[in-house]
């Protein structure tokens, strides 16, 4: 019972000194894979910290074309920090998504919007440099899928 007591006091300090900051903003890239399509893809992302532990990101990705198909999605997500460890932390996000998928040279095409809900972890290497894996699923009608991604950001 010691042992739980201590670790639940650890963990809601960790928490109070949550690794994001109120108004720090991020860009960066990730390489990503779509279950969708089958196919491996390049994203951009902004970053804008709202609280300590909050922070939204607009992000969009681009699939490479797969049997004929291609796909882009535009996001809209927020995160919530939980540090685990030094420089280490993790989170879940929920958010928006307008996904976009099309068949060979724009013949035919479907657009729609969903919902994104998943997590991530991020460890920083520099305060200003971040590393993170991140798995989200986009609730979508007739192109749901799950998104792997591994990506880095530049603070400032």
């Amino acid at each position: 019972m010691k042992k739980f007591i201590a670790f639940t006091l650890v963990a809601l300090l960790a928490v109070a000194s949550a690794s994001a900051q109120k108004g720090q903003m991020a860009v960066g890239g990730n390489l990503l894979y779509g279950t969708e399509i089958n196919s491996v893809g390049l994203g951009a992302k902004f970053r804008y910290g709202i609280l300590d532990n909050l922070r939204a990101e607009a992000s969009f990705n681009y699939y490479f074309k797969n049997k004929g198909y291609h796909m882009w999605d535009l996001n809209a997500n927020a995160h919530y920090l939980f540090p685990i460890a030094n420089k280490f932390s993790a989170y879940p996000l929920a958010g928006f998504t307008i996904v976009n998928k099309t068949y060979s040279d724009f013949d035919d095409s479907i657009t729609r919007f969903g919902l994104n809900l998943g997590g991530g972890v991020e460890y920083d290497v520099r305060p200003n440099i971040g590393l993170n894996a991140e798995v989200k699923y986009s609730i979508v009608s007739s192109i749901d899928q799950a998104v792997f991604s591994l990506g880095a950001v530049y603070k400032f």
